[in-house]
């Protein structure tokens, strides 16, 4: 009965390869275990690479918002032609000229910037070099070179105002880092809970595979009494109709195993073609530790761990710094204004800046929008975004506190169910001996030796779902506790 069993598996599993000439150049074998497997996903996972890209876009952000208290230098250079016609009063006093002509060349550079204070500031050097009818075209030169300083006392004023944007940019770089955190951990137990599913369908498909072989070989057996004239014709058509009936659950077994291991093929190859035919061979001694901590331990740690959480205290901090930059834009604009420079003149550039003639200037700027509307709207909106993530942090906090309570308990009920369905795949299997040897005496029937058959596959069956079931109770109880990555040996940049 072994070597039915065994030529069937190979069947079996030969289906699963190409069929072909080429056929032996196409197998391939992946021999995976389960941290391998998250190692390929941290490399190759599509869905975590573009998420990668996130944190880059928000240090680009940062970059930008930084950029605003950079100095800018600035310059230009003009020249204007002017023709202005002359009364005839003047015209007469002029000698008769119609008209006056004079051409001005302008220079201006200088840099200007902003502090961190709201403070803006301009430092401006300007040259001005004229020829005119009235100068003979002669060219004269005017100078200023200055400083002006503008100072907000109200919007504006401060450090909390003017790099709040920035802080509001470090906040949404620190929210993209916790969602590519996230990210990852959902996809690396998405893997793990495939991976485990795929020892299941497997080990189905060789239970499927000897049930079908054990209803081969009982209907070879009997077939072999009815020649015998020793077993009635019904009882040979049933075991007959067994067998096929069990060659259908080895097709969709077959069908299982493929589409899992299509499922785990999208998690860990960037190449979907390149692996296309391969076979995945998962390893026997994947299973995690299963040594929870107790349901207090577990929360907190969850709460200290969990990017989620993170995110959300994030998205909280963001909220309130939001808040505070909207509360400066509703105030009116009151600005302290002031300027000094020297100006001068002469009959070259040079001579120019003999600067001797001192200017200034001081004075307050007023400006405020009647009804502010825009700066209340947006007060209002970063108040309620606020208010909303820290319900949300609240609700999460619930759901932490159910899931971490739901995988202890699944992990406790599934030790449970395993060594209850251990125990009954052991009785079943005995009962199964006991009544071929009875079918073998005369005293029983192929009808009971296909119900046991039944029974005993059912019963195996239970045994792999319920190893399973806990190993995936198992890193669902890691993924909520936010410890999965810890558990498999991998840091995370």
């Amino acid at each position: 009965m072994r070597k039915y069993a065994k030529t069937a598996i190979a069947t079996a599993l030969l289906a699963l390869l190409p069929t072909g000439a080429n056929a032996q150049e196409q197998k391939k074998e992946m021999f995976l275990s389960l941290r391998d497997g998250v190692v390929k996903v941290l490399e190759n996972n599509l869905d975590i690479t573009i998420e990668r890209i996130s944190p880059e876009i928000a240090e680009a952000g940062i970059l930008a918002e930084e950029g605003a208290f950079d100095m800018s230098l600035f310059g230009s250079m003009k020249r204007q032609d002017v023709m202005t016609p002359l009364s005839s009063r003047e015209s007469v006093s002029l000698g008769g000229l119609s008209a006056l002509d004079s051409t001005t060349y302008s220079l201006e550079t200088g840099v200007t910037g902003k502090s961190r204070y709201g403070t803006e500031y301009t430092l401006e050097v300007r040259n001005d070099w004229t020829s005119e009818t009235l100068n003979n075209f002669n060219y004269e030169y005017e100078s200023f070179t200055g400083v002006v300083v503008t100072q907000p006392l109200l919007k504006g004023f401060g450090g909390d105002s003017n790099i709040a944007e920035l802080k509001i940019a470090q906040k949404d770089r620190d929210i993209s880092v916790h969602k590519l955190k996230q990210k990852i951990l959902d996809t690396v137990s998405e893997f793990g809970l495939k991976y485990w599913d795929l020892i299941r369908v497997r080990e189905e498909l060789k239970v499927r595979i000897e049930s079908q072989t054990l209803a081969e070989t009982l209907y070879g057996i009997n077939k072999k009494k009815l020649e015998a004239g020793a077993m009635s014709a019904l009882e040979v058509v049933q075991a007959e109709a067994a067998a096929a009936a069990r060659k259908d659950d080895v097709i969709v077994a077959l069908k299982s195993v493929k589409d899992t291991e299509n499922a785990i093929k999208m998690l860990i190859a960037s190449d979907i073609h390149a692996v296309k035919d391969t076979e995945i061979i998962p390893s026997s001694d994947s299973a995690l530790k299963a040594e929870p901590e107790g349901y207090e331990e577990s929360v907190k740690k969850a709460v200290a761990t969990r990017p989620d959480y993170r995110e959300t205290v994030a998205t909280i901090d963001k909220g309130r710094l939001q808040t505070v930059f909207a509360e400066d834009q509703r105030l009116p604009e009151v600005d302290i204004e002031a300027s000094y420079g020297f100006n001068g003149i002469g009959d070259s550039f040079s001579s120019s800046f003999d600067l001797d003639s001192p200017e200034w200037t001081i004075g307050l700027l007023f400006s405020y929008p009647i009804g502010n509307r825009a700066a209340y709207g947006e007060l209002s909106a970063a108040r309620l975004t606020t208010d909303q993530a820290v319900l949300r942090l609240r609700r999460l906090e619930q759901q932490i506190i159910l899931s971490i309570d739901n995988a202890l308990k699944d992990i406790e009920s599934g030790r449970a169910r395993l060594e209850a369905a251990r125990i009954a795949a052991n009785l079943t299997r005995e009962s199964l001996v006991a009544e071929e040897k009875k079918l073998s005496a005369g005293r029983s029937t192929t009808f009971n030796v296909l119900r046991i058959q039944e029974d005993l596959a059912k019963a195996r069956l239970n045994e792999i779902a319920a190893v399973s079931d806990l190993n995936k109770a198992i890193i669902t109880y890691y993924r909520e506790k936010g410890t999965l990555l810890d558990e498999l040996s991998i840091k995370m940049d």
